[in-house]
């Protein structure tokens, strides 16, 4: 999670500082780093952003826009932390105090940093406002079909097998927060990728065909992925009893019990279970915010 909020001057001094999360950091180590940082932010380009991580945190920083690039945006954040979340995040921070606090900025006197904490209550809906959830599973057990479901797409009839990543946004599913979906190829080819790829994730679909054998491998190989993740960030996990149409199917309490996760009905084929779909996943929303707000 992003522990600490900084908007720096290329003299080092501090604009705004927001604190989030329980992680301590040595305050006159994060002074030196973001002095240092601040003395070449000139010689980066307009827009880029750069990420360095230092023990167990990872800082990502951009210039600010046109006049404002003597301006530094930087987020404090866990080791690993999705870059691509951070650093969407940290573009609209950036926009966001440029558009709201930038003429203030420019003729600040450096001394009442309280002049920004108006700031506060957009940079919150920033920081709430994207959450991850991955779909997961082996080849051929109708992920991207239940993608398309949930977007209302026509459901493909043949199997496509996705390659490495697809990355989705979805609406419509909470007011709170944009969610993103990264529809996670299934062949083994890829099984080192499953690791990285579950980094900064909030909530896993795991998904299976219902027969034995998958349920059993799905057990062996997701399960142990997806623990050693939830030991870094909370991770809420909600398992998808998939193709309970066929005839081999097994039910999906016995899934349950064997995966120890919640687990739900699923025909992804069929567009009637679209409006279960999109249930369950509002639900999967609230109670990971509720854990993260239990957390805080």
């Amino acid at each position: 999670m992003i522990n600490h909020v900084y908007i720096i001057r290329s003299d080092g001094t501090i604009l705004f500082h927001k604190t989030y999360g329980s992680v301590k950091v040595d305050d006159s180590l994060v002074s030196v780093f973001l002095s240092a940082v601040s003395s070449f932010a000139g010689s980066l380009s307009e827009g880029e952003i750069k990420s360095v991580v230092t023990g167990r945190l990872k800082f990502c920083y951009t210039p600010g826009p046109g006049r404002y690039k003597d301006y530094l945006f930087v987020f404090c954040a866990d080791e690993g932390d999705d870059d691509l979340g951070l650093r969407e995040r940290l573009k609209r921070t950036r926009d966001s105090f440029v558009e709201d606090f930038g003429i203030q900025a420019l003729g600040w006197d450096g001394r009442d940093v309280s002049t920004f904490d108006g700031f506060i209550t957009s940079l919150e809906k920033i920081l709430m406002g994207i959450i991850k959830i991955a779909l997961v599973g082996f080849g051929g057990v109708g992920k991207t079909t239940m993608l398309n479901l949930m977007r209302g797409t026509d459901v493909p009839l043949d199997y496509n097998p996705t390659i490495a990543v697809d990355v989705k946004r979805l609406t419509g599913l909470s007011d709170r927060f944009e969610v993103i979906i990264w529809d996670f190829a299934g062949q083994e080819r890829y099984t080192p990728l499953w690791t990285f790829l579950l980094r900064g994730t909030n909530i896993v679909l795991l998904v299976t065909d219902s027969t034995v054998e998958n349920v059993m491998e799905t057990k062996k190989v997701y399960l142990e992925i997806i623990r050693e993740k939830q030991q870094e960030r909370i991770l809420h996990t909600v398992g998808i009893a998939n193709k309970q149409d066929m005839p081999r199917a097994m039910k999906p309490k016995l899934i349950e019990r064997l995966l120890g996760v919640p687990c739900y009905s699923m025909v992804a084929i069929n567009p009637t279970f679209r409006d279960n779909l999109v249930s369950i996943l509002s639900n999967a929303i609230d109670e990971w915010s509720r854990s993260v707000e239990t957390q805080d």
